[in-house]
């Protein structure tokens, strides 16, 4: 008898997009569920899968350090890495959240998802703020006819809101790991 694989999600988010992805993985593989800050280094030698979903700030996955500092304990485990943000669409910002994630000893044999998230301009206060603040002053910048589509959804996002997340964005993760099954 084949000896089932078990599986954790582990997630960091801020506003409830990365949490509610981790929920809808966990729930459809049957994996245990923690939030970052409350899984134990030591914990990651009992599982054989490990998914971790970060919220995208500043192009950086919340609380990828985890994996990174961790990054001996699972390079044996099939490790899958997915990041929530608003502009994840482009292939450039793609490359870029690689760029500073991943560096060639962490990329080795984890596979990078994105899933869009949501945004509610009312509930960001700080450090957040001051980002959002910066990124619309530099699309400001350019004359609005010169904008790309992107840029136009990303002002309107911005400074509406939005709501993008959807289930469908965690069926290539769920497949990945039902193909082991």
């Amino acid at each position: 008898m084949k000896k089932e694989k078990k599986t954790v999600v582990i997630y960091k988010g801020k506003y409830g997009s990365t949490k509610q992805y981790a929920e809808w993985i966990a729930e459809e593989l049957h994996a245990d569920l923690f939030e970052a800050d409350k899984f134990l280094a030591k914990d990651f030698a009992k599982y054989d899968n490990i998914i971790y979903g970060g919220a995208l700030q500043a192009g950086g996955i919340k609380g990828f350090e985890l994996i990174k500092k961790n990054r001996m304990k699972i390079m044996d485990k099939k490790t899958v890495i997915f990041a929530v943000g608003l502009n994840t669409d482009s292939k450039e910002n793609r490359i870029q959240v690689r760029e500073i994630n991943f560096d060639k000893y962490v990329l080795a044999g984890m596979t990078l998802y994105y899933c869009k998230g949501a945004f509610d301009p009312a509930r960001v206060k700080g450090m957040d703020r001051t980002i959002i603040n910066l990124t619309l002053k530099m699309l400001k910048k350019k004359p609005e006819k010169e904008w790309t589509q992107e840029e136009r959804q990303l002002y309107h996002d911005m400074t509406e809101g939005a709501d993008y997340v959807d289930r469908k964005y965690i069926e290539p993760i769920v497949a990945e790991f039902r193909e082991e099954e």
